[in-house]
């Protein structure tokens, strides 16, 4: 009788056994079906013996599949430093990386070609999301820098990853250029200015563009600005305009402060007071309170639109009284005995503030009487005529233009009235665009508010480029229509 051979199918004991021990003729699986594929059972290899398996742990015969360890948060660089936290700063250059730069930002490269350098290479060492890169390109684009992909480079394939160092990487890569030329010695366009831009994009720009709705989202975008020049002032980039740039970073201190005070500021403007003075004296507000209408009554509203007169006259009469100086409030009271007070100038204009004076304790404590209840402590804002700077009026002839430069428009003094809860955000040097309304005794109140400003406010003509380009004067219709034109009438003669 023959020996039989073991079978795949033969009951083991899990006890003694550790791995699948299942051993198939070949000559026997071939013999019954030649063109069958062979499957080796897990654990083994050609020579029958053991694959090794990281999973010392297997049960009845049967390999599990090592699970793929996640790579942690700081290895997949969702915690690298961006470089725009609070203390961050750039690590030391090392003797190299001093060289490569030497090189870069030496004094005899052209400007242009040097900021340019500088842009690229800190765009790549700063980690920015896309919010700061929207702030990052539209400061560049204000200061004549221009934002995009670089047109027919072929763009990053494996090829050129292989085949390029990181200096050409980086610049196929780049998105921001500044055009040759720029900046330099004689150049009649455009000038080197790091404070001005700042000004002008922090004041004009920045709000105009982007919402600041948190005092930490105003030092985002400031910080952002910052950032850069600290950066050009740490890798030596310029040094013939460091003056400049820290005069800039300064800019961008004060800028914080400002930017979140005037936003905090302009919700709440023009203030009780002058609210009341509009109602009363056929201002914006006359007529505007709305909360005693049929239509309003049982809604549910938050807000409050307008002033009514009953409270109108209050406010105005409690403020007259507790900040009328003698001259004031004599004057008042004749002309109200007479019924003669007036409206007697109004003006569009720009102010800028000179002194924030808060309620004495004398004034406290008349609004803290019962009479006074619901009504807000008045101070004074001192101001005077501020000439704004303007990007030029449109289609002047020479001479109106040179008029409009030696003209000297007269300085007025102003003094508006304005609640504590106001003035405690104001500041010297605020700028306001206001139709000033003065009245037959003397007080004057802002209606209509156009715009608050920085004490550094600046507009630049920068402002009138942006979106501009180049025409391409070869494919002008009428230039190419000429030149068709030119070489027929030469062919027939």
């Amino acid at each position: 009788m023959e020996d039989q051979k073991p079978s795949a199918l033969t009951e083991l004991d899990p006890n003694t056994v550790t791995a699948l021990d299942v051993h198939v003729s070949k000559t026997d699986t071939e013999a019954h079906n030649p063109s069958l594929e062979r499957v080796l059972p897990e654990g083994e290899n050609d020579g029958g013996g053991p694959v090794e398996d990281a999973n010392e742990n297997a049960q009845m015969g049967v390999g599990t599949k090592k699970k793929k360890k996640r790579k942690s948060k700081s290895k997949r660089g969702l915690n690298a430093p961006t470089g725009f936290e609070e203390f961050y700063v750039d690590a030391p250059l090392t003797p190299a990386e001093f060289d490569e730069e030497k090189g870069l930002y030496d004094g005899s490269i052209p400007f242009a070609e040097r900021i340019e350098t500088a842009i690229q290479r800190y765009a790549v060492k700063r980690r920015m999301d896309a919010e700061r890169k929207n702030l990052f390109d539209k400061y560049l684009i204000h200061g004549g820098v221009e934002a995009g992909p670089k047109m027919f480079s072929g763009g990053l394939d494996s090829n050129t990853l292989e085949n390029c160092n990181a200096a050409e990487i980086r610049d196929i890569a780049a998105t921001n250029f500044v055009g040759a030329g720029k900046g330099e010695p004689g150049d009649p366009t455009w000038a080197v200015d790091f404070e001005g831009c700042v000004k002008s994009f922090l004041s004009s720009q920045l709000t105009g563009h982007l919402e600041l709705e948190s005092e930490e989202k105003t030092k985002f975008y400031v910080g952002t600005i910052r950032n850069f020049l600290n950066y050009l002032l740490h890798h030596d980039v310029c040094p013939e305009y460091r003056d400049q740039i820290n005069a800039a970073r300064k800019i961008c201190d004060t800028a914080e402060k400002e930017l979140w005070a005037i936003a905090q500021l302009k919700p709440l403007l023009p203030g009780q007071f002058n609210m009341a003075c509009s109602e009363m004296f056929g201002g914006m507000y006359q007529g505007m309170y709305s909360n005693d209408q049929e239509w309003m009554m049982g809604l549910d509203v938050d807000y409050q639109s307008g002033i009514s007169p009953e409270q109108a006259q209050n406010t105005f009469e409690t403020a007259v009284e507790a900040n009328a100086s003698d001259e004031i409030f004599q004057a008042y009271r004749k002309q109200l005995s007479n019924r003669m007070y007036r409206v007697t100038g109004i003006e569009n204009t720009s102010v800028e503030v000179t002194d924030v004076i808060l309620p004495t304790e004398l004034t406290r404590h008349l609004y803290a009487q019962d009479q006074c209840a619901g009504l807000q402590t008045i101070g004074k804002l001192k101001a005077k005529t501020w000439l704004r700077p303007s990007r030029g009026e449109d289609d002047l002839t020479a001479e109106e233009e040179d008029a409009l430069v030696n003209s000297s428009p007269k300085i007025k003094q102003y003094e508006f009235w304005v609640e504590e809860e106001l003035l405690e955000k104001c500041f010297v040097g605020l700028k306001l665009d206001a139709t000033v309304t003065t009245l037959s005794f003397g007080v004057c109140y802002f209606d209509v508010l156009d715009g608050v400003h920085c004490s550094f406010h600046q507009t630049l003509p920068n402002e009138l480029m942006r979106g501009w380009k180049e025409p391409e004067k070869g494919w002008l219709p009428m230039k190419r229509n000429r030149h068709l034109q030119a070489a027929h009438d030469a062919l027939e003669k």
